[in-house]
């Protein structure tokens, strides 16, 4: 009976953590509920979640991998399930492969997710990643050249039109002044400056495309891990 309290004291703990979105507090609650509970897999696999949400990946695989299932259950096919989620978002293709050759679509909970995850599979594995150092020197060779490169190509045309003002305009201030004019010295030197920065925000718009990727994907992931959960359990 004290075992039985202290489970449901864990999981409503853990589930107004999660109510309230503090994932990481309520996975440690979660996971503290014990196998003889009655919701001791509903804990488990929420609290598996609620660590890959927080980017605890590898902690939410082996908590995944420790949920004993039986063999062609609806509760293996959801652990199989999850640990293909967690592998995506490690971008493990690998594992993800692995875990999703066994995919069988049989579990309307979660038969629509299994195709969405392939589909999330694919677009990574197809989606160009810029690289941050060939942005940078790419525009080092064209101004905003890396930043077409990065996909951002309005900003790549923008940069590209502001350096060659600001080149032809030192140019004219050398052509009448000479290498020690004044006006020519200021300006080469400021020109000089966006040049470097040019080459510096082409890098840092690569990253940023691949972080923005990076994230939209997350999210697209944790959503479709989600849904079987909240389908089966609520």
């Amino acid at each position: 009976k004290e075992g039985s309290l202290m489970d449901s004291i864990y999981y409503l703990r853990g589930w107004v953590m999660y109510r309230q979105k503090n994932l990481e507090l309520s996975a440690r609650k979660l996971l503290m509920v014990s196998d003889e509970s009655p919701v001791f897999h509903k804990s488990h696999f929420f609290g598996a979640y609620n660590l890959a949400h927080s980017g605890q990946h590898q902690e939410a695989k082996h908590t995944l991998e420790q949920i004993p299932t039986e063999g062609g259950s609806m509760l293996e096919a959801m652990q199989r399930f999850q640990l293909s989620g967690v592998a995506l978002l490690r971008n493990d293709l690998s594992e993800y492969q692995k875990v999703a050759s066994e995919f069988n679509g049989i579990f309307h909970v979660m038969a629509q997710q299994e195709r969405n995850m392939e589909m999330h599979r694919q677009r990574i594995e197809n989606t160009r990643i810029p690289s941050p150092a060939l942005a940078g020197i790419l525009s080092a060779a064209v101004p905003g050249l890396g930043r077409v490169y990065a996909g951002k190509n309005a900003e790549g045309i923008i940069s590209f039109l502001y350096l060659a003002a600001m080149g032809l305009t030192t140019y004219d201030f050398y052509r009448g002044g000479g290498a020690g004019s004044p006006m020519f010295i200021i300006s080469a030197s400021v020109t000089g400056f966006f040049y470097a920065g040019n080459i510096y925000g082409s890098a840092i718009a690569a990253r940023r495309v691949n972080q923005e990727f990076r994230h939209e994907m997350e999210q697209r992931i944790l959503f479709d891990m989600h849904i079987p959960l909240r389908n089966a359990f609520n």
